[in-house]
This record gives C-alpha cells, sequence and structure tokens, in this order.
C-alpha cells in the first residue's frame, strides 16, 4: 500500500508545473497574444505603403460630340479623343514622415503585445496563488473536521457524568457545522479559479507546484529603480511619439503637393498633339494651419501625459509595497507570536480536560486556531499576489 501512496505521489510531482512554466506555455500559445501578433505583421505591410505615391489618376476624353452626326469624328479640329495621366507628387520629406509616423503606431502595438503579456502573466500567477490558497484552505478544514468529530465523541463520553458536557457537545457540533459550511464554499471557488486558469494557459492544470512560502521583500528602492521598465509607461511614450511625427506631418502638409497631368490628343482629319500640365492645390483657406496648430497641442497633451503617467506609477508603486510589508509583518506576527502562544493555550486546555477542565472552552480556543491558521494561508497569499502586482509594474513576466 505504501509502495502504491508513494508511485502516485511521484507520479502527481512529475506533472505538477510551475507557475512560471504555466506562463511561458500561455506566452506561446495565447490567442490574446496572437491576435496582437497579426497586427504587427499588418503594421509591416503598412509601413511598406507609406512609401508609394499615391494612385494616379487616368482618363479618357471624346471632345466635341456633334449632335447632328455624333459619329463623325473629323468634322473640325476641336473634335478629338484624349488619354490622360495625372500623378500627384509628395512634397520633400513627406513620404519620411508618413513612414516614421507609421512605425512609430508599430511601436505602439509592439508595447501593446508586452503589456499583454505582463497582464497575462500577473493574472497567472495571481489566480494560482489564489487557487494554492484554497487548497491550503481545505486541507486545514477538513483537518479540523476530523478534530470536531473527534470532540463530539469526547464530549459524548463525558455526557453521563458532566452537566457541561452537552453544551460543550452543541460548540462542537456548531464547529463542525461552521467547517462543513467553510469546505463548500472554498471547493466552489476553487473550481471557479481552476476554471480562469484554464482560460489562462488554455488547458486543465491538475497541479501547481510552487509551494506557498514567502520571504522578506525588497527594499522599495529596488522598485522604484525599475520604475521606468513599466510597459504602460512606454506605451505612454510611444503615444507621445505618435503623436509628435503627426505633427511633423501636419506642418508638411501646409505645403501642397505638385501634380503633373500629361494628355496625348488624337484627331482623324488634324494632326495628333500633346498636352502638359503642372499645377497645385492653394491652401486658400488655412486648414492645413489650424490642423498642424491642433497636432502640436496634441503632441503637447501627450508629453504631459507621459510625464503624469511616470508620477502616478512611482505613487502606485509605493502603495503596492506598503501593501507588502504590512502582509509580511502580519504573516510574521501570526506565525511567531499569535500562533505560538495559542498552541500553549491548548496544551493547557487539554491538560485540564483531563482533570475535569471547561469542554466549551478547548473548543473556542480550537476555533480560533482555525481562524488562525487560515489567516496565516490568506496572508501569504495576498502577500504573493501583492509581489505579483509588483512584479507586472515594473515589467517582469
Amino acid at each position: 500500500m505504501r509502495i502504491i501512496l508513494f508511485t502516485l505521489w511521484t507520479v502527481g510531482l512529475l506533472q505538477a508545473q510551475s507557475i512560471q512554466q504555466l506562463i511561458d506555455q500561455s506566452i506561446k500559445k495565447h490567442p490574446s497574444l496572437q491576435t496582437i501578433q497579426h497586427r504587427l505583421l499588418a503594421m509591416d505591410e503598412r509601413i511598406e505603403e507609406s512609401q508609394n505615391f499615391s494612385n494616379p489618376d487616368l482618363s479618357f476624353t471624346i471632345n466635341d460630340i456633334q449632335f447632328d452626326n455624333p459619329s463623325d469624328r473629323g468634322l473640325e479640329p476641336m473634335q478629338f479623343n484624349a488619354v490622360n495621366f495625372k500623378q500627384k507628387f509628395p512634397w520633400f520629406g513627406k513620404l519620411d514622415a508618413r513612414k516614421t509616423f507609421t512605425k512609430a503606431q508599430k511601436s505602439l502595438i509592439v508595447d501593446s503585445y508586452e503589456v499583454a503579456k505582463i497582464t497575462l502573466a500577473k493574472e497567472i500567477r495571481m489566480t494560482s496563488y489564489t487557487m494554492k490558497e484554497l487548497e491550503e484552505r481545505i486541507r486545514i478544514v477538513n483537518r479540523y473536521k476530523v478534530v470536531a468529530k473527534q470532540n463530539i465523541e469526547l464530549y459524548t463520553s463525558y455526557a453521563s457524568t458532566e452537566n457541561k458536557s452537552h453544551t460543550s457537545m452543541m460548540a462542537a457540533s456548531l464547529m463542525l457545522a461552521k467547517i462543513k459550511i467553510k469546505y463548500e464554499r472554498y471547493t466552489m471557488i476553487l473550481k471557479n479559479q481552476q476554471a480562469k486558469l484554464k482560460y489562462l494557459v488554455q488547458r486543465d492544470v491538475s497541479t501547481i507546484s510552487d509551494p506557498l512560502m514567502i520571504k522578506r521583500p525588497k527594499s522599495l528602492e529596488s522598485y522604484l529603480s525599475k520604475s521606468q521598465n513599466n510597459l504602460n509607461y512606454h506605451m505612454k511614450l510611444s503615444e507621445q511619439n505618435i503623436a509628435d511625427a503627426n505633427k511633423v506631418i501636419q506642418e508638411l502638409s501646409v505645403t501642397p503637393d505638385p501634380y503633373l497631368n500629361v494628355g496625348y490628343f488624337n484627331r482623324r482629319e488634324y494632326p495628333d498633339y500633346a498636352s502638359v500640365t503642372v499645377g497645385v492645390s492653394l491652401p486658400l483657406y488655412g486648414s492645413e494651419k489650424h490642423n498642424a496648430e491642433a497636432a502640436r497641442m496634441e503632441a503637447l497633451a501627450a508629453a504631459s501625459a507621459s510625464l503624469d503617467y511616470r508620477s502616478s506609477l512611482e505613487s502606485e508603486i509605493t502603495v503596492m509595497y506598503a501593501k507588502l510589508t504590512e502582509a509580511y509583518h502580519i504573516y510574521d506576527i501570526i506565525q511567531n507570536e499569535s500562533l505560538p502562544q495559542l498552541d500553549h493555550m491548548i496544551e493547557l486546555s487539554q491538560s485540564g480536560i483531563q482533570s475535569g477542565g471547561d469542554l466549551f472552552a478547548y473548543t473556542n480556543l480550537l476555533e480560533q486556531k482555525l481562524d488562525l491558521e487560515e489567516q496565516r494561508i490568506s496572508i501569504k497569499a495576498e502577500y504573493l499576489r501583492t509581489q505579483a502586482q509588483l512584479k507586472s509594474l515594473i515589467g517582469e513576466i
């Protein structure tokens, strides 16, 4: 029997995967990331297209159709058939400006891809830690379920000799009912989290190998020093680059693009001839200047937005770090102060029961220990979830 149990345990360990392994696998095949990858490929085509001239105009003209004799095209010199070709040429620097603008747009999509990876990794970590927390809670309540049943049997045996035993047995039964309710609630929440993790990693996950272990947090300065790696901040900078590139395009649009129109004219009874026209559109109404000024304001707004986000990011890291250290200190109090004191009180209560002590007080102490053990698990998971959020804020997968 032991060999079978050891074999099953070993197989379970082999099948278990770490959170980092789940993240790496998900990044390779998650549909949300593949969507952005396709958009990046589309941007490569747009960059190439940005260097093309606008499409030329090609027209065919039949001039001077006489209603008395529409088919006769040799009545006078004004009767001709013509083919016209018109091409607009972008003014110097406009093609380069368009390419810079399109590249800036692609950079924003690249940043959004990195943000999506960071967000996916954060969600996998937080969901995994929540699952581990629920599994630990279920393990604890199952252990206390056994203890509560044993206490009911113990209190039943005292019922014939102690008047207080009935009250103590009722307290133990109530504790058992509370434990069963917790078990059902934790089991339901665990199933929901497993379904969420299945979507995040695109497959079923049976076991996560990472234990719920915490270490003393790093310094706040170590997080703040990496704030420039935040991918949302990079997106703000990319948006600023797009606004700057658009400003250049709008400033260049004040200078109109020249066009060339070449025509070939065919006449039946008279010599053929050609015509050449060079022209520009006249910016008489100042629309281009208004657009250029609006683009300049938008560029200034984008620059201010990036500075504001950088400032708010440092504040968010500081707040999240305070939450991290709070969780660590609470865990230290529960682990090294509250639980040892409660264990000592339970030992004294157990000794008292053997000499006729209060069974009700013993049940109350067990309930307090159950709550403390759950709080310890909860605060460890909260510490790790907060740490995952800090990782995402400094751009770490």
